[in-house]
């Protein structure tokens, strides 16, 4: 499974919708200077930049003892408080969040184990925070349980789920805010394949505080929440069919330099955004220099400070990939600061909202229309 965090879904929206593809238009002649590639590692503290050469595989990578352990843990306890006395999954780290099919083990991405490779994730993609890792955590978990368990083998588990063997795609086509599905990941993820469907099933059912019965009581995804709670005090004191599994790619196998590693997964998506016409857009939104009232403050410094949390929200109710969501930001930003444009701080909710709606808009249509586009 490739990283969640990556993946575009795909509104139906009848003949005249299709798949996510990146399809550049001609560029305008005059276009803003592209922020160079490289400028993620230049910007991690010195004592990132002396491992930015050496192979993954080289720099001693392990869960014992790092950050990591604590969110196995974690999850361990919390597997044990929901009633599962004998599963307890296998990790390793690799390149990406993932779980190999049908194998009841997790693979937690090899960034989170050392906090100077966590530097060059979080100025290339926004590194998850750790609500969103434990997120991650449970919704691995719950392939490892199915795989573990082998529900997914039983005609229970396909008449409430789907066909297990359907083709896996990365691009996949969702309804907003359907009530068959539970609400976890951002991208509305359970309705990307029976397994996904179950996994995120089983990541709400799991999570402390919940409270699934009530939230989801009207929902048609009560009865998956059902069957998974009944599968689960079922098997709560037996020991797994499959306690072990095998993994894919381990980190010991990561060859790459960290720097290539994040050279070759870097995606640039100024293509994408470089038909936009953001400075007059953001002009409508703020205030230029020579217009605004007394005691006007650089739109760019609110956009800083509200970036990472306007980022985490567009994601999460739109699903659109988060790289090309921070490309946005991080452009319209600078699309400020080089006109200079003012907001007024009597104003901030509105401009920030009218900010939202716009970032939320353009999120859309690249969903329906497979590029980011304002006519």
């Amino acid at each position: 499974m490739g990283d969640i965090r990556d993946q575009d879904p795909v509104i139906p929206e009848g003949p005249s919708s299709a798949p996510f593809v990146q399809t550049p238009e001609t560029a305008p002649s005059e276009r803003r200077s592209k922020p160079d590639p490289t400028q993620p590692f230049e910007q991690t503290p010195a004592e990132a930049q002396e491992i930015l050469r050496k192979p993954i595989k080289d720099l001693g990578l392990k869960i014992e003892g790092s950050p990591v352990e604590d969110y196995v843990l974690q999850l361990y306890r919390e597997l044990a408080k929901a009633g599962l006395q004998h599963f307890r999954p296998a990790c390793y780290l690799t390149d990406e969040w993932g779980c190999p099919s049908e194998e009841p083990v997790i693979g937690i991405p090899f960034y989170l184990a050392d906090r100077r490779i966590g530097a060059f994730e979080r100025a290339a993609n926004d590194m998850e925070e750790e609500p969103e890792i434990m997120m991650y955590m449970r919704h691995e978990a719950g392939h490892a349980y199915n795989y573990a368990y082998e529900f997914y083998k039983t005609a229970e588990w396909r008449e409430t789920f789907g066909p297990f063997r359907r083709p896996y795609r990365d691009e996949y086509r969702f309804t907003p805010f359907s009530k068959q599905y539970v609400r976890h990941i951002a991208g509305w993820y359970a309705q990307k394949h029976p397994d996904e469907d179950f996994a995120e099933t089983f990541a709400v059912w799991m999570t402390p505080g919940s409270n699934w019965r009530k939230k989801y009581a009207s929902w048609g995804a009560i009865k998956k929440l059902e069957y998974v709670d009944r599968i689960s005090r079922n098997s709560a004191d037996k020991h797994p069919v499959r306690p072990l599994g095998e993994i894919d790619f381990d980190v010991g196998a990561m060859e790459a330099t960290v720097e290539e590693f994040y050279r070759e997964n870097i995606v640039d998506e100024e293509e994408a955004i470089s038909h936009l016409a953001l400075d007059t857009d953001l002009a409508d939104i703020f205030s230029l220099p020579a217009r605004g009232p007394d005691g006007m403050k650089p739109a760019a410094e609110l956009i800083a400070i509200r970036r990472r949390e306007l980022i985490d929200k567009v994601y999460y109710w739109t699903g659109v990939k988060r790289p090309l969501l921070k490309h946005l930001i991080e452009s319209i930003e600078r699309s400020v600061a080089e006109q200079g444009l003012l907001f007024d701080p009597k104003r901030v909710d509105a401009e920030l909202i009218e900010l939202t709606v716009y970032v939320t808009s353009l999120a859309m249509t690249h969903l329906t229309q497979g590029k980011l586009i304002r006519t």
